[in-house]
């Protein structure tokens, strides 16, 4: 491969590194919006995967799992979120617990051998779907920039 370029005046000059850098721009956006979007497709993966932790498959998680990216003119932000009640615990995992009941209830579930009024809870492992999944969406980043390399200056 080989780019030749001729430049014989000082205009020439400053419109071609005006384009390259708006050029190069674009690249970084597509590429930042691939990482993104590759992101919130393999955390939705993660959670519907029956083989998987934290084995949520459907519901308001799932559902809250979204991605929002905004490019400006120097750099980029990609935004990988999750805005459900359980994703921080979901994420970064609890310590051990009591559960009790609000007021003058009591705790039963089925299975239970009994009503109680307290319960102490193990703790819950973090499975950092979303730190994973963007994890995993930079993973290759030089490739996808490659292909929008190529998509961009038509190598």
């Amino acid at each position: 491969m080989s780019i030749t370029v001729q430049l014989d005046s000082f205009g020439k000059i400053k419109n071609w590194l005006k384009n390259l850098s708006i050029s190069l721009k674009n690249v970084a956006n597509a590429t930042g919006r691939r990482v993104t979007n590759d992101s919130e497709q393999l955390a939705k993966e993660r959670v519907r995967s029956p083989n998987m932790k934290p084995e949520k498959r459907t519901g308001a998680y799932l559902q809250s799992i979204e991605s929002e990216f905004k490019g400006g003119t120097v750099s980029f932000l990609g935004t990988l979120k999750s805005d459900s009640s359980i994703a921080g615990i979901i994420e970064f995992g609890s310590r051990p617990h009591i559960i009790r009941p609000k007021g003058n209830k009591i705790l039963f579930w089925p299975g239970a051998k009994h009503p109680a009024k307290e319960v102490q809870h193990p703790g819950t492992p973090e499975f950092r779907v979303l730190g994973d999944a963007v994890e995993a969406g930079i993973f290759k980043v030089d490739e996808k920039l490659a292909k929008e390399f190529k998509k961009h200056f038509k190598t």
